[in-house]
């Protein structure tokens, strides 16, 4: 019974940041709609939680934002999938889990990620466009440094939410003597 509440939890909740992202988030003016609150929850999630429970949360996501999606079927759901990994793989081999460092790099890296993955994936798909590639589009540049600046303001500002709310996380990497 457990297992069939945690997948009700999951997709309820992937529901409810699909609709606060599409809904509120992409309708604000221009600096404001670069906040992802998709990527932001899936961070949110693999950072305190474990990663198999964050996939099965992102591929919901992935599949929501694709049915939606003028893009090609499957390309939201890749490019988030592939972000998950390597945020994993980040956590994993490099980056603590408890500091607020770590934190701020694992969303700067895996936003950096995620964009190249997404755009790399809608250019690859779209050959029938004729399209120019993106990293020569001045907009994905600028789009780029906005979503990191809200994304990682707005990190933050979870990060010391949470570390009023628990003693498990830390602001810095070494502890006092």
């Amino acid at each position: 019974m457990e297992k069939y509440f945690s997948w009700i939890f999951l997709t309820f909740s992937a529901a409810a940041v699909f609709i606060l992202q599409r809904g509120l988030m992409d309708a604000w003016p221009s600096p404001y709609n670069r906040i992802n609150l998709v990527l932001l929850s899936l961070l949110l999630c693999l950072f305190l939680f474990q990663l198999n429970k964050t996939i099965i949360f992102g591929v919901i996501l992935g599949v929501l934002l694709d049915i939606f999606s003028f893009n090609f079927f499957g390309v939201n759901t890749l490019s988030i999938f592939l972000s998950l990994l390597f945020a994993g793989f980040l956590l994993d081999n490099w980056l603590t889990h408890r500091s607020a460092y770590s934190f701020l790099a694992l969303t700067f890296f895996t936003i950096i990620f995620y964009n190249f993955t997404l755009y790399l994936l809608i250019y690859l798909t779209g050959f029938l466009h004729g399209g120019s590639f993106f990293l020569w589009s001045g907009n994905f540049w600028l789009g780029l440094l906005s979503e990191l600046f809200w994304n990682l303001i707005i990190i933050f500002g979870f990060f010391v939410i949470m570390n009023l709310t628990s003693n498990r996380l830390k602001l810095v990497f070494l502890d006092k003597k």
